[in-house]
């Protein structure tokens, strides 16, 4: 009796083995593609003087978040970033003094549809600049939108 159950096992353990490495594994279902609108970025700070890079640092920002998500920025749709307030610091004062020179800020509002909401932030320290600040910016913008 030992010797027959011995025996089937040993030929039962292989078939099992053999017939799970032939099956097919499911293949998991891809969600869709997130889409994201268009950011333009528009001026409406008073007299402020915005660097010229700054809107295309927070664009970048944007689609750089955009790509890392997964998301495709689409053309048909079009999400206005329009910067309120925006104070920058001048780089040598910014080295030298640090957080004592002040901070880089921008106070933008996000029109989309028919949401709006604001995004906001600010660097006060030696080593981090308006650049990357309007780099932050894009990224929280698309982290509202999305």
């Amino acid at each position: 009796m030992k010797i027959q159950r011995a025996l089937s096992l040993s030929i039962l353990l292989p078939l099992a083995l053999v017939t799970g490495c032939a099956t097919n594994t499911p293949v998991p279902a891809s969600k869709p593609v997130a889409q994201v609108p268009t950011l333009t970025v528009k001026l409406d700070c008073g007299s402020c003087q915005v660097n010229p890079k700054v809107p295309s640092m927070l664009v970048d920002g944007y689609n750089a978040a955009a790509s890392q998500a997964g998301a495709v920025v689409v053309a048909d749709k079009q999400a206005t970033v329009t910067i309120k307030s925006y104070v920058a610091r001048n780089d040598a004062a910014r080295f030298l003094a640090g957080a004592l020179a002040g901070k880089d800020e921008i106070q933008a509002e996000v029109a989309y549809q028919d949401k709006k909401f604001a995004v906001e932030d600010y660097y006060r320290n030696a080593w981090l600049g308006i650049e990357p600040l309007a780099k932050k910016i894009g990224e929280m913008t698309f982290e509202k939108l999305k």
